[in-house]
Formats: C-alpha cells, sequence, structure tokens
C-alpha cells in the first residue's frame, strides 16, 4: 500500500481543475434559486432584535448591537434553492419510479464512484442539438483512453447539447456508472423538447436520458465547467455530493487533480 505521504505528494504535484458552476442567483421556475445576504454591520441588529429573545432572553436591552467589536457582527447568507442548481448530481430516483421500486436517494450511493479516474470526451464540435451515440464513440476512439469500465466520463458539449438515451445507454453497457457533461441538462434546454413533442405527440422524445435511468440505474452530474482545460484521460476527478436528507440530487463542487504534463492548460 502506498504511504499517505506519497499519496499526498502525488496529488500536492497536481494541477486542480474546477469543474464547478456556481449556485446563484436564478429567475423564477423549476430552479429558482436566491441568495440573500446580511451584511456584517446589519447583523448585529438583526441578532439582537430576532436571535437573542430566542437564544438568551435575559440579555434583550443588555446585548446591544454596540457592543459587538465594530458595532457589527457575521456576514452570513441565506441560500433558497433547488438542488439542481450549479453543478450537481442526479441520482436515480430523481428520474422518476424505479423498475425495481428502489427508491434511489442520493444517499444510498457509495461515495467512491464520485472519485476516479476520468476520461473527458469532446464532441464540442458536433453539429445539431443532441450529441448521437456514434458521436461518442468517435470521441472515445480519439481520446485514446481505451477501457471505459469504472472511469468517470465527462462529456464536454458547449453547454446546450443533449446526450441521447442511446449514447448513455452505450455508456452503461462499457461499464461506466457516472456520467457528466457541461450542458445544463442531459436532455437539452426545455422549451425544443417541448416543441418537439407537440410536433410529434410522441411521448419517448420528453427527457429519454432522464427516463432510461429509471430501468438502467446510474448517476449524471450536470452544468460542469472548464472541460476543455482538460487531456482526454489520465486525471482524477472528485466530484462528492453534498449530503441532503431525502434527496435524489445534491450540489457538488467538483474538481479533477491532473498531473504536470498530462495536456492542456
Amino acid at each position: 500500500m502506498r504511504s499517505l505521504k506519497s499519496l499526498v505528494a502525488d496529488l500536492s504535484a497536481c494541477r486542480i481543475v474546477d469543474l464547478s458552476s456556481s449556485v446563484t442567483d436564478c429567475p423564477p421556475g423549476p430552479f429558482e434559486t436566491r441568495v440573500d445576504v446580511i451584511e456584517a454591520l446589519d447583523g448585529a441588529q438583526i441578532f439582537c432584535e430576532k436571535v437573542l429573545p430566542a437564544l438568551v432572553p435575559e440579555a434583550v436591552g443588555k446585548l446591544r448591537p454596540e457592543h459587538f467589536p465594530s458595532a457589527a457582527f457575521l456576514r452570513h447568507e441565506m441560500v433558497s434553492a433547488s438542488v439542481h442548481a450549479g453543478s450537481h448530481v442526479d441520482a436515480p430516483g430523481h428520474y422518476g419510479p424505479a423498475i425495481d421500486g428502489s427508491t434511489g436517494l442520493m444517499s444510498d450511493a457509495s461515495l467512491d464512484i464520485f472519485v476516479g479516474a476520468g476520461i473527458m470526451l469532446d464532441v464540442s464540435g458536433v453539429p445539431g442539438w443532441q450529441i448521437e451515440r456514434t458521436h461518442l464513440h468517435a470521441a472515445a476512439r480519439a481520446s485514446g483512453a481505451g477501457d471505459l469500465a469504472d472511469n468517470i466520463v465527462l462529456v464536454h458539449t458547449e453547454r446546450e447539447k443533449a446526450i441521447s438515451a442511446d449514447a448513455v445507454a452505450d455508456l452503461l453497457d462499457a461499464g461506466v456508472r457516472v456520467i457528466g457533461t457541461d450542458a445544463d441538462g442531459f436532455d437539452g434546454p426545455f422549451e425544443p423538447m417541448i416543441r418537439r413533442f407537440l410536433q410529434t405527440t410522441d411521448p419517448g422524445v420528453l427527457w429519454p436520458s432522464h427516463v432510461l435511468g429509471r430501468s438502467r440505474p446510474y448517476y449524471h452530474i450536470e452544468r460542469l465547467r472548464n472541460l476543455a482545460n482538460l487531456p482526454a484521460h489520465g486525471f482524477l476527478v472528485m466530484a462528492l455530493p453534498v449530503l441532503i436528507d431525502k434527496a435524489t440530487a445534491a450540489w457538488t463542487r467538483a474538481v479533477a487533480f491532473v498531473p504536470e504534463g498530462s495536456g492542456q492548460e
């Protein structure tokens, strides 16, 4: 077994690529997010008026804002957000009722599947609205990565392209359990998807890569960033989900550890 010192030295020698997008204000809708800031100078007044009465009632009127150093307490941020805001991991329970009856909660996942060797499949130059299986096969060959099994596969799409259910199924067939994309969602933007349904009346066009997860459970990561800064392979991905009780998705601060001399800077 390698020593801890050796492991730390190897990781410290790596370039760290931040793969995450932030949780930030988002307008009303399914992913409405609001970040309210309490500034430090307001914090003392708010603490004395709203917190202190419930915490230590006998201190009301005796502990006043001016008693705090510089009349300031602590800056604080209150976040109201969907678990799908910013970079996040979707667990099988998010995809709808599982065929096997499992709940598919994020807390059911073993953390070790979110730490592992990464492969970046670059399909950024593909025309059209969707990444097909042929595009992924070509990108996999071009990467020179070889066997995909148990790797964390990150698909660089230029942000707006869907990844077809057939392409996802092929990755699952290859033994991949965690797939990431820099697009906001695996099935592309909502509006054109709904318009495709109106044109075809085919339920199969509605979130097909998500629905696939009902019968073939897998984890996917959406809203990643900076995938173009990664080499095709030879790096470590760490995308641990935040532990949220009874949730089927969770935010992640995804990063990649890239050894020196491993490609893009």
